[in-house]
């Protein structure tokens, strides 16, 4: 028996959670790309990066849980302080475009009409009008 071999498997083994966080962490970067590219997406795509949002801050959530576990102080900090409200700000920016999506939709109608900057100035000041008008009609004003 070589005595260096024996060295080896009398502590406890600290390869397998670095596999499995970086499959999480790959997973987690794959999920989050997914939710900023359908956010730039038009409005039918763009609500589902809400459900996409969700899913990274579940693989955030783990992967700050297993930093922690790991003593990896730093990451879970910078998950924490980073990625928690940027996921935030993702699944309310998709909440948002669901709760005036009539508005945002006819904005977005408009805008890809536009052909000059005047017409574009012009699609933001119905916009907003339309949105004040759908609020009132919500809140029965």
């Amino acid at each position: 028996m070589d005595p260096m071999n024996s060295d080896s498997s009398s502590g406890p083994s600290t390869d397998r959670p670095a596999p499995r966080s970086r499959r999480l962490a790959g997973a987690l970067a794959l999920v989050m790309l997914a939710s900023w590219f359908l956010m730039l997406s038009p409005l039918p795509y763009a609500l589902f990066s809400g459900v996409t949002g969700l899913v990274a801050l579940v693989l955030l959530i783990l992967l700050i849980i297993r930093a922690i576990r790991d003593r990896r102080y730093s990451m879970a900090v910078l998950g924490t302080l980073l990625g928690i409200p940027a996921m935030l700000l993702i699944i309310a920016n998709a909440s948002l475009s669901a709760a005036f999506y009539g508005p945002m939709s006819e904005l977005e109608q408009c805008r890809a009409t536009a052909i000059t900057e005047q017409a574009r100035i012009q699609c933001d000041a119905d916009a907003k009008g339309s949105m004040a008008e759908w609020v009132s009609g919500l809140l029965g004003g």
